[in-house]
């Protein structure tokens, strides 16, 4: 009996002295198992699991994509993580995330990541291990990716991203300069003249050496015609390829300087459209640097460097064809 005492005392402090407690991105306190073997995205799944891809850990990932989300559009979602197309979904897509408990239930995992502070209490109360991310600002992406880091044991990873992050952003700022002009640009979903994540969009076009036109919009609102005239961008970035020919082709708009210069550009997408909260965006900063300042940039290699970046973090070399697939989304 008193072997049998001693096994169990030893036994509870190993178990809990080797639990760890961690902040998530609500302030939630969370105590997580040791090792994380095994993760659901059941909220913002595609933008979480660009991170989890990042940091080496798309393996981990035990539930596929919601079908509304679940197509060619997402496509680099398996191929960066291929047992993706073939997994259960445990929610709907955005932006309520509705989350299915019995599915969960039945999907191994050691936590479950959601981007909603409800949603994240909901589960707790049910005894589900949650961590909630939240992006409100650009810090966002280098919070998650160090957070992240640390649940997944991965810091060095994670350091490594940062840094990259970080110096990415500086070599574009020191090839920009000062210029006496910057161009003027916008973010804009031709198909409804929508205004998709003016937040994420305006640091793009910022730290690229641009100005957001559209800069004081709330995300998502829809604007109109004469507004977009009044406007006149210099650079014009759309959804896709098809809404680059869209706008071509829009007699409305014809006047626009972007489009008498043919500076209107598809965003690239791979895990996540780049504009959006995705480690991406480090990318996002350098192709539009590039296409507000082609001069100063003609001698990068810059698809080179793409391919570079997702062979380095996302551990996937792309073919040319995939390459282009990426940036001709």
């Amino acid at each position: 009996m008193k072997k049998l005492f001693i096994f169990l005392v030893i036994f509870l402090h190993v178990t809990f002295a080797e639990s760890k407690t961690i902040t998530d991105m609500f302030g939630r306190q969370v105590e997580i198992p040791p090792t994380v073997r095994s993760v659901v995205t059941a909220g913002g799944t595609p933008a979480v699991n660009a991170f989890l891809f990042a940091l080496g850990s798309g393996d981990k990932i035990t539930n596929g994509l919601p079908k509304t989300i679940n197509g060619k559009s997402w496509e680099f979602q398996t191929i960066f993580a291929p047992k993706l197309s073939s997994l259960p979904t445990v929610s709907n897509g955005g932006p309520q995330w509705d989350i299915n408990i019995e599915s969960l239930h039945l999907v191994a995992h050691d936590v479950v990541f959601v981007v909603n502070e409800h949603s994240a209490e909901s589960l707790a109360k049910r005894n589900f291990c949650v961590i909630g991310l939240n992006w409100t600002n650009p810090d966002s992406i280098k919070h998650t990716i160090t957070l992240l880091g640390d649940i997944l044991g991965v810091q060095d990873r994670a350091l490594a991203y940062n840094h990259y992050y970080d110096d990415t952003l500086t070599f574009v700022s020191n090839k920009v300069g000062n210029p006496k002009q910057k161009p003027k640009a916008l973010y804009l979903r031709h198909t409804n003249l929508s205004l998709p994540m003016v937040s994420t969009a305006t640091w793009m076009i910022e730290n690229a050496g641009g100005i957001n036109v559209a800069k004081e919009i709330k995300d998502h609102m829809i604007v109109s015609i004469e507004q977009i005239l009044e406007w006149n961008p210099d650079v014009l970035f759309v959804w896709n390829s098809n809404e680059v020919n869209a706008v071509y082709n829009d007699k409305r708009l014809e006047n626009l300087n972007a489009v008498k210069t043919k500076k209107i550009f598809a965003v690239p997408m791979g895990a996540h459209v780049w504009t959006h909260y995705t480690p991406e965006q480090p990318l996002a900063v350098l192709w539009a640097a590039e296409k507000f300042y082609p001069e100063r940039f003609k001698d990068i290699a810059i698809n080179q460097e793409i391919v570079a970046f997702y062979k380095k973090f996302f551990g996937v070399e792309l073919s040319e064809l995939q390459l282009n697939q990426l940036l001709n989304p």
